[in-house]
């Protein structure tokens, strides 16, 4: 699911000191565990899901963490709903209702990585769906991959968009499969150690493949990290 990017590598993401991936792996698993068991208060649609989803795992300001006496990292981590719907929104072209992104910049020596999950989101997704086989298909086509999150009373959980695709929307052979994972632990872990997510794929108002997003309805989770100070090659996350 990775592809090139256009500057930096997935070295600049797995050089963050210890204690900054741990928080952001917290900021996701509690999130979405709070999410989980928040379910009855958002449970009218999927958007109202994925709006409370975002909310909790956001930080309320940015958070520092000083490396040591030349290095700080600031990490925040937001969301937001692009208002405005139409006939040619995201959801039809690309078959996703939103990405996960993370964004990590080394201003000082002019390094930056980005990367992208979009996500095509349902709720109490049973039986064979064809609608969402075609949209997990769009993803793969269009973005070159993402993931399907199922919201339940259960528990929220995830899947690649092509075993959507291979199971021609079948959640039981999904299922069978052993292709769902819970979604606090997928961010936390897949997500960040960068085995799953497109290298490059990012949201962004200057980029023309996705600045015509914003005129439609969309989310879009963000995890900003930013170092101040050397770059972090010594430190293993």
């Amino acid at each position: 699911m990775n592809g090139p990017g256009p500057r930096g590598s997935g070295g600049l993401l797995q050089s963050l000191p210890p204690i900054v991936r741990r928080f952001i792996q917290d900021r996701y698993l509690a999130g979405t565990a709070n999410a989980e068991a928040q379910y009855q208060n958002a449970a009218g649609d999927e958007d109202s899901l994925t709006g409370a989803l975002g909310a909790l795992i956001s930080t309320s300001e940015p958070v520092g963490f000083t490396v040591d006496s030349e290095t700080t990292v600031v990490v925040e981590i937001s969301y937001r709903k692009l208002r405005g719907r139409g006939h040619d929104a995201p959801e039809r072209r690309f078959g996703a209702d939103g990405i996960f992104q993370v964004n990590v910049s080394a201003d000082n020596v002019g390094e930056q990585f980005r990367k992208g999950l979009p996500f095509q989101a349902k709720k109490n997704w049973k039986g064979r769906d064809s609608r969402l086989a075609k949209q997990a298909e769009q993803m793969q086509r269009t973005l070159h991959g993402g993931i399907v999150i199922d919201y339940s009373p259960s528990g929220f959980t995830a899947c690649r968009a092509d075993a959507v695709v291979q199971s021609l929307g079948n959640r039981k052979a999904v299922e069978k499969a052993g292709s769902f994972q819970r979604l606090g632990q997928m961010l936390a872990n897949a997500f960040l150690d960068c085995e799953i997510g497109i290298e490059g794929l990012y949201y962004n108002d200057n980029d023309e493949r996705f600045v015509r997003m914003m005129d439609y309805g969309f989310t879009v989770f963000d995890t900003n990290v930013a170092i101040v100070g050397p770059r972090l090659a010594n430190n293993r996350g």
